[in-house]
């Protein structure tokens, strides 16, 4: 059996911050915990299962992304349910910054 390395392209810094989430197309605003970003992306846990594909605006004070009073806008690449044992929160979400 053949071990498939994981490799991201950017370094990821762990944090635990809450953010805000802005569905670009519905305008509605979601409350969510980022758990790690990158120059290129994030991981974030929310309540709300963000389709892949679908633009948000990720708001957050204190975070080099999130210094801009806009937000930084993203792609949503990945959506997993989580374990309701191991998070509070029902969705995992990775996204790319565009």
């Amino acid at each position: 059996m053949a071990v498939r390395a994981t490799h991201k392209r950017c370094r990821r810094i762990r944090c635990k911050a809450p953010i805000t989430l802005e569905d670009r197309r519905t305008g509605f605003y979601y409350p969510g915990i980022l758990h790690n970003y990158s120059k290129s992306g994030l991981y974030f846990e929310c309540a709300y299962a963000h389709r892949p594909g679908r633009k948000i605006r990720i708001k957050s004070n204190g975070l080099p992304f999130g210094r801009k009073t806009n937000g930084r806008l993203a792609e949503v690449t990945r959506r997993t349910l989580l374990d309701r044992r191991r998070s509070t929160r029902l969705f995992g979400v990775g996204a790319k910054f565009c």
